[in-house]
């Protein structure tokens, strides 16, 4: 009897030094991260002008070369409703950043940086028209995994509207300016965002492991930090923007008859922009647009007046490429080389 007593004693103890160590590695792997919480500081810079040192960290893996030296980020992208999010921490707290290919700067939602001294007042603009009263500040660091960026130049206006629509925490849009100088990779349908730092000919300091095989090959342009690409519609040549944060492709209701008539209209309906207001517009179906004589697939659009955001960004366009367009497939850019490429998902493939 009590040598089946030590038996059974010696069995448990075995079992427990095994549940240990097992439990030991489960919180190794799986332990939450501990992120930084660093206070807003506000200095003044040599100027007057005043600096908030705020940590702004946007998570990723990175891929190095052997001396360390960051080649590329891969950053993990949320989708909440027709947006693309970016997970952010500032002081301790996380929230979003929408990826937005179609803003010019770093914009901060005013909810979370209502305590910063503003540098000059600017006026938001968008696709419904103003956003209302902003004004410009400087942020001191933003660490985009392992890559950072200083004395940063950013806009804070309300996205209150924004937030309460989509029921997210949200800290503000991720501009264009901050990765235009790197080869862009925009996964939509995995949820990835790539970027691939560039030598000065615009090739990938790591070049990819096998040659990439685009489905669709485009030229793109820089106008003001806005992506322009050429599309033709109705045998007309148009320019089109590049806007991961339009949750909807749009055309401009002035486009010639020729281009409004590959439109079929389905209902009328009413869009919200990054500002407050709203506009009554038409949502329709549009199946021949083409990029270098290359049929993208059919796709919603809604029809409505661009004016405002053409005079936003200093150049006249056409329409915008948004949630539906990115929904294809991967999207490439490389603004260095003026570059274009979209492998098309399969069951999308033409």
């Amino acid at each position: 009897m009590n040598r089946y007593c030590v038996t059974i004693r010696r069995v448990i103890l075995d079992l427990s030094g095994k549940f240990a160590l097992f439990f030991l590695i489960f919180l190794f792997l799986f332990s939450p991260p501990v992120y930084p919480n660093e206070p807003v500081v506000i200095v003044s810079d040599d100027e007057g002008n005043p600096v908030f040192t705020v940590s702004i960290l946007i998570p990723g893996r990175v891929v190095t070369d052997p001396q360390g030296n960051v080649l590329s980020v891969i950053i993990p992208l949320k989708k909440v409703g027709r947006l693309l999010l970016l997970e952010a921490i500032i002081d301790g707290k996380i929230g979003n950043f929408i990826l937005d290919t179609g803003s010019t700067s770093l914009v901060l939602n005013e909810t979370y940086f209502r305590d910063y001294v503003p540098i000059n007042d600017v006026e938001g603009g968008g696709i419904t028209g103003s956003t209302g009263s902003a004004y410009r500040v400087r942020i001191k660091n933003l660490k985009l995994s392992d890559l950072n960026y200083d004395n940063l130049f950013a806009e804070v206006t309300n996205l209150g509207h924004i937030e309460n629509r989509r029921g997210v925490q949200l800290f503000g849009l991720f501009g264009m300016n901050l990765i235009k100088n790197m080869e862009i990779m925009i996964d939509s349908r995995n949820s990835e965002l790539q970027l691939h730092k560039l030598d000065k000919a615009g090739n990938r300091l790591k070049p990819p492991t096998s040659k990439i095989i685009y489905d669709i090959t485009g030229r793109v342009d820089e106008h003001g930090n806005m992506i322009s690409v050429a599309v033709e519609v109705g045998e007309k040549n148009l320019d089109f923007c590049l806007d991961t944060g339009a949750e909807s492709n749009v055309l401009d209701i002035s486009s010639p008859q020729k281009v409004l008539s590959t439109v079929t209209i389905l209902r009328r309906s009413s869009l919200q922009g990054s500002g407050s207001g709203s506009n009554e517009v038409l949502l329709g179906e549009i199946s021949d647009i083409r990029i270098q004589g290359k049929n993208i697939g059919k796709m919603n659009v809604i029809l409505t007046n661009l004016s405002g955001l053409s005079q936003k960004y200093g150049y006249p366009i056409n329409g915008m490429l948004g949630y539906d367009f990115f929904e294809k497939g991967k999207i490439f850019i490389n603004l260095t080389k003026h570059e274009l490429g979209i492998i098309l998902n399969k069951e999308v493939s033409l």
